[in-house]
């Protein structure tokens, strides 16, 4: 029987528009930078909305994960071309508002731009139950249209309009916290009702190739060059 070679994470990244990473970060870690969340959920987001962005313009323990030697060599083997922090966000889903998150893609809300990836480093423990992160391995490579509609709850406003995949092609992601997920913004990824009766946290920190051409670029005021491209 004729052996198959494991993919590299390179391979696995271009076959599947994601990769998961387990224990980026110790549980330590992770408590440190859920009571940081908080303090910066009260301080800077009065009005209670589930996602916050820009942290590490308010953080500098945020702005230090950013650029983290655990990150940059995490991200070295899908990102050949060096590696500029764009932006992050906080994610939070109460334990009131379990709202589910709607298939999407990201570059809906960047197009005409250099492709970006996201990781997605859980807090908590996710599960079905709480809200964890849900992808359809290969969905980025084809276009997708996106619609925006009036969602029956939650904050969500947009989502794909012509998804033919079957329920059997979506991968739940349940991993621990300080696990993370690198995904494509290409990628249809979605996240579950948080139903568990505990707070859910979340950390997206998105990144892309350096360059200084792209003006879209400017509107991300934490943006940092964290690997120079290769001469």
């Amino acid at each position: 029987m004729k052996k198959t070679t494991p993919l590299s994470p390179a391979g696995q990244y271009d076959r599947d528009g994601f990769l998961i990473i387990h224990d980026l970060l110790s549980p330590e870690e992770c408590e440190k930078l859920k009571i940081e969340a908080r303090r910066v959920l009260d301080e800077h987001c009065p009005d209670k909305r589930s996602v916050y962005v820009h942290v590490a313009v308010v953080s500098e323990l945020y702005r230090a994960l950013a650029e983290d030697k655990r990150v940059v060599k995490m991200l070295k083997p899908v990102m050949p071309h060096g590696i500029m922090f764009m932006s992050d966000k906080i994610v939070y889903k109460s334990a009131e508002k379990a709202s589910p998150t709607p298939p999407h893609v990201d570059f809906y809300y960047w197009p005409n731009t250099r492709p970006k990836l996201s990781v997605w480093i859980p807090l908590d423990d996710t599960t079905a139950e709480n809200g964890t992160l849900t992808v359809v391995p290969g969905s980025h490579k084809r276009d997708w249209k996106m619609v925006r509609h009036a969602p029956d709850k939650g904050e969500f406003h947009n989502s794909i309009d012509d998804g033919d995949w079957k329920d059997g092609d979506v991968v739940t992601c349940e991993i621990k916290r300080g696990s993370a997920i690198i995904f494509s913004d290409r990628l249809v990824h979605a996240s579950t009702e948080n139903t568990a009766g505990k707070d859910r946290y979340v950390i997206i920190n998105t990144y892309h190739a350096p360059a200084a051409d792209e003006a879209f670029d400017l509107d991300f005021p934490a943006r940092k060059v964290i690997l120079p491209a290769a001469s």
